[in-house]
């Protein structure tokens, strides 16, 4: 794809500050962009734990010799939720008209539905009815989800995304690291993590949902025609930039998540380390340090230069470089690299992607439905199918060789995706 010549309007041109009135024009300060980050923990609390960890404790206590399988059911659920869920609590949002506020009211909804159904998830052993639980847990996330992401549309100003995309993706990396030391270290009974995690999730995200508001004017016209009309995607030769925006963030999400959704087991089963959870934890850590230092380091490049695609680049090459570290040698020390080249390479890829996401928007009257569509596509159970397929042929040390090989591949084809993004430098 090539950007349009001189004088000729692009697909996406409506989009830009200079000619889209719909563009937030006034900072934000700064305590909104922690209170931001808070409510974004607070969500990633509920969505990184369980990919990561959680299901995997849950599945080994209901059926250890089906871990695999099952951990990879519940995973599936999930996301195969979360698809379905997120373009329409994204219509539904975009089509609310409550002067308190159209987002947070979805928000709020969002985080008491998935808070309520996660508490329960750990107090069942019953694999139907985790499963059922778990259809309530990713409802909710998707209403969250959609509500917080548009916020950054309706409120923040190009100069500011990179922040906001920090603030976006920082959590998601803390959230991890600390769940996961609550988790494994301080908590040691299923039932109670899951609670736990459900009110703290909670916790962090009302300040932001009842003390901040939503001072941004509502778009100049609601969407308009039939439900189906609203929830059909935008037509791609209309917006291919946005399509590649979403295949980047799709292709590279799913390699990072093929890698790490199974992590305690590649410990346990192909490093053998003798305490797999605490030596899953000392990577994480590891993975954390370098992470956030590079979100917020990029984010500020990405708001200086305004320059999106370089900084995707170079988040995809180096996750693809701590993915083939741990394909060609599966010792501790490779995984320790693993997880700091991984923090580097995901922390950079955070700061710009939801910036570079929103920048492509096709219509500023849509912008929860079509944020929603890119968010619901990267929830694909690409991950689990992959790990799966590859991790049940038999549970060998080849497998998880196999495994990573995999993630990288992916990983590869997401940076290509993002060299094909005309509108965005």
């Amino acid at each position: 794809m090539t950007a349009p010549p001189e004088g000729r309007p692009g697909p996406l041109e409506p989009t830009r500050p200079a000619e889209d009135s719909s563009v937030p024009g006034t900072a934000v300060t700064l305590t909104w962009l922690w209170l931001f980050a808070l409510a974004w923990l607070g969500f990633w609390l509920l969505v990184m734990l369980p990919s990561q960890v959680m299901l995997a404790q849950l599945a080994r206590d209901v059926d250890p010799g089906r871990k695999v399988r099952l951990a990879s059911v519940f995973q599936g659920v999930l996301l195969v939720t979360i698809v379905v869920a997120v373009p329409l609590m994204g219509f539904l949002c975009d089509r609310t008209r409550l002067v308190w506020g159209r987002r947070r009211v979805w928000a709020l909804a969002g985080f008491a539905l998935a808070a309520l159904a996660f508490a329960l998830v750990g107090q069942v052993d019953s694999v139907p009815v985790v499963c059922t639980l778990l259809v309530l847990v990713a409802i909710g996330q998707a209403c969250v989800l959609v509500a917080l992401s548009a916020m950054i549309a309706d409120r923040v100003p190009v100069n500011q995304r990179g922040r906001a995309s920090a603030a976006f993706g920082v959590p998601q990396v803390i959230a991890l690291a600390g769940g996961m030391a609550l988790v494994t270290e301080v908590i040691d009974d299923v039932p109670t993590a899951w609670w736990v995690i459900a009110l703290l999730a909670v916790v962090c995200g009302l300040p932001f949902l009842l003390g901040v508001g939503e001072p941004a004017p509502l778009p100049r016209a609601a969407p308009t025609g039939s439900l189906l009309h609203n929830l059909t995607p935008p037509r791609p030769r209309r917006a291919p930039d946005y399509y590649w925006a979403m295949s980047t963030r799709v292709l590279i999400n799913a390699g990072n998540l093929v890698g790490t959704a199974y992590l305690l087991y590649y410990v346990e089963d192909a490093l053998h380390r003798p305490d797999p959870e605490t030596a899953a934890l000392t990577l994480t850590l590891v993975y954390l340090a370098f992470c956030v230092v590079a979100t917020y380091a990029a984010g500020l490049v990405a708001d200086r230069t305004l320059r999106r695609k370089p900084l995707v680049l170079v988040g995809a090459v180096l996750q693809t470089a701590a993915a083939l570290s741990l394909a060609l040698s599966p010792t501790w020390q490779a995984a320790l690299l693993a997880a700091a080249l991984l923090g580097v390479g995901y922390g950079t890829f955070l700061s710009v992607d939801q910036a570079l996401t929103t920048d492509v928007l096709p219509d500023e009257r849509t912008r929860a439905r079509d944020l929603g569509l890119v968010n619901a596509a990267q929830n694909l159970p690409i991950a689990p199918v992959v790990g799966f397929t590859v991790l049940t042929l038999t549970l060998t040390h080849e497998n998880y060789r196999a495994l990573y090989a995999v993630s990288a591949l992916i990983m590869l084809l997401g940076a290509w995706s993002v060299t094909r993004i005309g509108s965005v430098s």
